[in-house]
């Protein structure tokens, strides 16, 4: 029976009106929070894809136009990375628990993590279905991170951090499975500072193993959505690329059933007259017309 004494004081807690109007304005203000800095986080972002659509010319073919976005998105971050590379000092709630895409626009600290994270942010922004895909290096996943994105029903390979696309022997762009049968052919194209080791041996785009039950369960459940084929190469991290988004809509969804536990608490106590007055929508409005029918009248005096 001891258990019932926790949960006797959490309904002492959530029934106190004082602490519920609390719990209210620390859920509004951090709404608040993470919407402004959703905005500024999306305006940032416009900017680039307004800096991409300046090189853009009708000419310009879907295969050209993400080749110029990562072009955009190299220039940004290579000079950044420079600056922050060897510097430890950027630390704080922020960059650990939140760790958004401005971070990484900023500081390009995560190097190739970084750079994949926003190209596949910004082709986000042009509605392009897009992948981070962790590739395998000496027996390794996520030795090195590049961005696949569909063009055409097909899947083709940017590598932001290398500025680096490579093309088929036809000229179109080349996904990931054709660089792999091939790579003799496609090794020719890598620039001269390319780390030899990534010669694109396998690939994955989720690493289900991350958080041992958690990740388990989570693998289960979407498994059970996509289905076996589809799970293969579904793409967890591109849904949380917009961080302050994700976090939003969490708020939300936890705030809903505060405020309504709020709201039934204040009809309970400064509308109904007694305690045990049944909470109907029919007795909601008979009292609220009472209330404003004579503002004096006191709660514990009935009709």
């Amino acid at each position: 029976m001891a258990f019932k004494s926790p949960l006797r004081l959490i309904k002492r807690i959530l029934g106190n009106l004082y602490f519920l109007t609390f719990l209210n304005g620390l859920f509004l203000a951090s709404l608040f929070y993470v919407r402004m800095e959703a905005n500024y986080e999306n305006q940032l972002f416009q900017v680039i894809q307004h800096s991409i659509n300046k090189t853009i010319d009708i000419n310009d073919t879907q295969d050209s136009i993400v080749v110029k976005a990562m072009h955009v998105c190299n220039n940004l971050l290579s000079i950044r990375s420079t600056v922050f590379e060897n510097d430890e000092s950027l630390d704080g709630f922020k960059v650990a628990y939140f760790h958004p895409a401005t971070i990484d626009l900023m500081t390009a600290k995560g190097a190739c993590g970084s750079y994949s994270m926003i190209l596949a942010r910004v082709l986000q922004g042009y509605s392009y279905p897009v992948r981070i895909s962790q590739m395998k290096a000496n027996g390794i996943y996520a030795a090195h991170n590049i961005v696949e994105v569909q063009l055409a029903n097909k899947w083709i390979v940017l590598d932001p951090t290398y500025n680096l696309y490579f093309t088929t022997p036809g000229s179109q762009l080349a996904g990931f499975d054709e660089i792999r049968d091939n790579w003799n052919f496609y090794r020719k194209q890598v620039p001269p500072n390319y780390n030899p080791n990534y010669r694109y041996e396998d690939v994955r785009y989720t690493n289900w193993g991350k958080v041992p039950v958690l990740s388990t369960v989570m693998k289960a459940s979407f498994g059970l959505i996509l289905g076996k084929k589809r799970l293969s190469t579904f793409c967890l991290r591109t849904h949380f690329l917009k961080t302050y988004d994700v976090y939003f809509y969490f708020l939300m969804s936890l705030y809903i059933p505060v405020l309504i536990l709020t709201l039934m608490r204040v009809i309970r106590t400064k509308v109904f007259p007694t305690h045990d007055t049944p909470l109907t929508a029919r007795n909601v409005a008979k009292h609220i017309r009472r209330h404003l029918a004579d503002p004096t009248l006191n709660r514990g005096i009935d009709s």
